[in-house]
């Protein structure tokens, strides 16, 4: 099965002493691991507020990008995976190829 590149910016939610970044990084790592995924790399680039919150005490996120290597079902499996996570709010997958 071919392989393909991916990038996946994460936003979780940095309220409450559980969750922050440094925590969440290895938890999704490995989640990406378990859904055949292959990090690269990890950026995190902060904290910034939505243009459009969703819930009146939650308006700003913290944004991970993770560098991907996975097959072409890699993308579906990790928003499975991550859905049923409380920290993550939004995830957006894009190929790199």
């Amino acid at each position: 099965m071919k392989t393909r590149n991916y990038s996946a910016t994460i936003v979780i939610d940095p309220s409450g002493s559980e969750g922050s970044s440094n925590e969440m990084i290895p938890k999704l790592t490995e989640a990406i691991a378990q859904s055949d995924g292959e990090v690269n790399k990890v950026v995190e680039l902060g904290q910034h507020d939505f243009a459009y919150p969703i819930k009146k005490n939650f308006t700003k996120g913290t944004y991970l990008q993770f560098e991907i290597t996975g097959s072409p079902d890699t993308p579906g499996k990790i928003k499975e995976k991550l859905r049923l996570e409380k920290k993550v709010d939004r995830i957006l997958i894009e190929c790199s190829n």
